[in-house]
Order: structure tokens, then C-alpha cells, then sequence
């Protein structure tokens, strides 16, 4: 017996979630809303003073501008 089975990888649960479904527009959602993500970390990325702060942005920056990639990639290939 496996403690730690999984049945479905991570990627394809993220393909299931992210699914065209025209009624929903979900995909378009998610490119919208992480272009926001990647918009509002660079704001508070300006105007931060803290070294902490200033890498949280850095890192949330680039990991919205990770997912808006994939999220334009799956758009192409519907």
C-alpha cells in the first residue's frame, strides 16, 4: 500500500480546471486575472522599502508572469 498515491498529476488537474468552456469563459478569466496579479505586483514592487517586501514582489512577479504564459499557450492550442 502507497501512503502518498497519487491518481492525477498536477498538470492535469490544472488542464481539467482550465477547460475552454465557451459558456464560461473561465479561461479568459484566468488570463485577465493574472495579468492583474503581474500588474499589482510590479505596483507594490515601486513603491516597497523593505528588502523582505521587495523580493515577495519579485518572486510573485514572475511567478504571475509564469502562469499568464501558460494560461496564453492553452489559449493557442484551443
Amino acid at each position: 500500500m502507497r501512503l502518498f498515491e497519487q491518481r492525477h498529476t498536477t498538470e492535469e488537474d490544472v488542464y481539467k480546471r482550465l477547460s475552454y468552456d465557451p459558456a464560461a469563459n473561465t479561461l479568459m478569466d484566468e488570463i485577465a486575472c493574472a495579468r492583474r496579479e503581474i500588474e499589482e505586483a510590479y505596483i507594490n514592487f515601486q513603491y516597497a522599502q523593505d528588502p523582505d517586501l521587495i523580493d515577495s514582489y519579485i518572486y510573485r512577479g514572475n511567478a504571475a508572469w509564469l502562469r499568464y504564459r501558460f494560461l496564453l499557450r492553452q489559449a493557442k492550442i484551443i
